[in-house]
């Protein structure tokens, strides 16, 4: 069960009960560590050799990362169990880190001081790592990426040896989630595959999965997100974005919008989500008026027309995205005022723009202007339309 892994995929386990049975499985009679945030639910393993250290979502930042990379150094486990959210999950895969040889940890943590992108050199896992998420969307359960918030921000690091062993998908883990977080992490998987159908660089095979998904998030969540086969088919969807070919092609940074809305969520404070949603019909809207520095607008009309009629949704890419917004209710920040703007431009532009390939050839006046383009210019525009009409209807004695 734990050996001969090449660290490409994980093996996935799911259904009703699988994390508790799997979890006492691959931890009997083994070193083990669990990182966890303190509100899952899921019965922890527990023995002489299993230790459990708590990590709450909002303090999972390199410091804690340290932390529990000093711990693992200590007393080296052969097992990592990470039962949380994306950001426990990267943060225990990141911290695991200290394991591998050649001060992989050092190189990770000191190249994410100076840059926003960090590519491990090639390496295999260096401890078995468990993965058994409680939320939705993020795929860390099942990928080679995590997520450091530094001094910086939050940086991007990628590499085989961050991919678990072991990803558990069990419903009950999803059960108290609300139906906003259940949308949201549907819209974060979406848009994932989305990203990448907007690359030219695409093969028939990733094309057909990436429609494929689609449709299936887009139907699960519209008709069966309450319920706990629903929402195990939509972490199972999730992590099959990572374990199909829908994200395979020529531009492994095709998903542009992921990089805005990264500085947007790190200066406003806000949920990953809530800041993608401010800025992806913008976004497309660039992408359709045929800016190609943001993506292909003919495999993204092509993507979209093959999902939207699955719900109904306007054809138009951009149009449609922001019908799904509102349907879904995926909140918004307001709009920050016109120096915030151009702090988040200039930052993104920094840390992702210019000659680096995530969001190549745009600069900080590129990205104010889609800024300034986002979903809170839409609200402020309906608000101000609304309020028009309420005053030419008072005016015109028409108002009930």
């Amino acid at each position: 069960m734990t050996s001969g892994f090449a660290g490409r995929v994980p093996t996935l386990w799911h259904g009703p009960g699988i994390a508790r049975r799997m979890t006492r499985q691959l931890t009997a009679g083994r070193e083990a560590l669990v990182i966890a945030d303190p509100a899952a639910v899921l019965p922890l393993p527990t023995g002489r050799s299993v230790r459990t250290r708590t990590l709450d979502t909002g303090r999972a930042d390199v410091r804690a990362v340290l932390a529990i990379a000093r711990e693992m150094m200590d007393r080296p486990p052969e097992v990592v169990v990470a039962v949380g959210g994306g950001s426990i999950l990267d943060a225990g895969k990141i911290a695991a880190l200290a394991l591998a040889r050649g001060h992989l940890l050092d190189y990770a943590i000191g190249h994410a001081r100076l840059s926003a992108l960090t590519v491990l050199p090639d390496a295999l896992p260096p401890v078995d790592l468990v993965a058994v998420p409680t939320t939705l969307g993020t795929s860390s359960e099942t990928n080679g990426v995590g997520i450091l918030t530094n001094e910086r921000g939050s940086r991007l690091i990628v590499g085989r040896a961050l991919r678990p062993r072991h990803a558990l998908v069990d419903p009950w883990n999803f059960s108290t989630l609300s139906p906003g977080a259940v949308r949201e992490g549907a819209l974060e998987a979406f848009l994932r595959i989305a990203g990448a159908a907007t690359s030219v660089q695409r093969s028939p095979r990733a094309d057909s999965d990436a429609v494929a998904l689609g449709r299936a998030l887009l139907e699960t969540a519209a008709h069966d997100a309450g319920s706990p086969s629903g929402r195990q088919r939509l972490a199972r969807l999730s992590g099959a974005t990572q374990r199909s070919a829908a994200l395979r092609g020529g531009d492994p940074f095709s998903a542009r919008h992921w990089y805005l809305a990264n500085e947007v969520s790190s200066h406003l404070g806000v949920r990953k989500m809530v800041a993608t949603a401010a800025v992806i019909g913008a976004v497309w809207r660039r992408i359709g008026a045929g800016d190609a520095r943001w993506g292909d607008r003919e495999s993204l009309a092509d993507f979209w027309a093959r999902v939207a009629h699955a719900v109904a949704l306007p054809l138009d890419p951009a149009d449609g995205i922001d019908a799904l917004l509102e349907r879904w209710r995926i909140p918004s920040p307001p709009r920050p005022a016109a120096a915030l703007l151009h702090s988040i431009a200039e930052a993104a532009e920094q840390s992702w723009g210019g000659r680096r390939p995530m969001l190549h050839g745009l600069d900080a006046g590129d990205l104010r202007a889609v800024l300034g383009d986002g979903r809170w210019s839409l609200r402020n525009a309906a608000a101000k339309a609304g309020r028009s009409t309420k005053e030419g209807g008072e005016r015109d004695g028409t108002t009930q």
